[in-house]
């Protein structure tokens, strides 16, 4: 346990800590997750915090250097093998903020590919998926999941393709971004030089081939939030989705939890997120819809990068 000293002392909810970072480690970090509903170990690809969005709602400060570019898998592989040691052996509650876990929090749920940058633009991404599952595999962790978090910009790169297989081998899962349901709204939130049509053809293609959780932050912007036309532009998105086949086990709709970098992106109220998931259910009424709150609405921010 040489890498395990924890530095992070605050007395901090569980729940409501959100750092990618934890003791002397570079890729792995434990967070209490209410996606979750556990502990959820996250490895950080990013720590270089590359990312190919630079969404208005992003925390990560991207004005300040990151780490570290090329992907030591071998220290990633012995953090990763520290934190579920830790986990396994409940040694991970001992420390704050964790101790103030609940019962029902303290299980191992899942390793998800999040952190300061989208996990599929690191080359050592199919690799880093290996790793992971052989991993999990040896410890016999077989009903714990492997999560990846991403964009959706790159799901159809070959060598992403790869790691999808692997991933989904493993009792894996892909949580995709789609935050628009227009061009025009997909650049003023999303700032990306990726066209917003390959976004959904992305989503779309790997849709047919294996089930996808959608995960959308939904926000106010300059003081608004997005019009009932984006949001029925989105469904309509979703709809074509299912019409060729595309597999949605779910929907997770959330918003501003944390503070941004930019202070006009600010949290939906819970009322506005409800009215905007009665829009999405009426609209998708056989897909289940989880509704993530904002701060000071009772349920704490979210915990991976989104």
């Amino acid at each position: 346990m040489l890498f395990v000293r924890n530095f992070m002392t605050e007395l901090i909810p569980a729940h409501l800590d959100h750092r990618r970072s934890w003791a002397e480690f570079v890729y792995c970090y434990p967070v209490i997750s209410r996606r979750s509903k556990g502990v959820s170990l996250g490895v950080n690809l990013n720590p270089d915090k590359v990312c190919n969005f630079d969404c208005v709602y992003c925390e990560v400060d991207r004005t300040k250097a990151g780490k570290r570019r090329d992907i030591d898998l071998d220290q990633l592989e012995m953090e990763l093998s520290a934190l579920l040691e830790l986990t396994l052996d409940g040694s991970l509650f001992t420390f704050p903020p964790f101790d103030s876990a609940k019962p029902e929090q303290r299980r191992l749920n899942d390793i998800a590919f999040s952190g300061d940058g989208e996990p599929t633009t690191a080359k050592e991404f199919a690799e880093a998926v290996e790793r992971v599952a052989h991993l999990k595999w040896q410890r016999g962790l077989q009903d714990v999941k492997l999560v990846l978090i991403t964009d959706s910009s790159r799901l159809q790169a070959r060598e992403v393709v790869q790691g999808l297989d692997t991933l989904m081998a493993n009792n894996g899962e892909i949580w995709a971004k789609l935050d628009a349901g227009t061009e025009a709204y997909y650049k003023e939130i999303n700032r990306s030089s990726i066209p917003f049509q390959r976004i959904i053809e992305n989503i779309e293609i790997t849709a047919r081939l294996r089930p996808l959780t959608i995960q959308s932050l939904f926000l106010s912007w300059k003081g608004q939030g997005p019009s009932v036309a984006e949001i029925a532009a989105y469904c309509g998105i979703l709809r074509g989705i299912q019409g060729l086949g595309g597999q949605l086990q779910g929907i997770q709709l959330y918003t501003v939890a944390r503070p941004t970098p930019e202070p006009e992106a600010r949290p939906l109220t819970a009322k506005e997120l409800d009215d905007l998931a009665d829009q999405v259910r009426t609209a998708l009424p056989m897909v289940p819809i989880e509704v993530f709150y904002g701060p000071g609405d009772g349920q704490g921010p979210e915990e991976h990068s989104c």
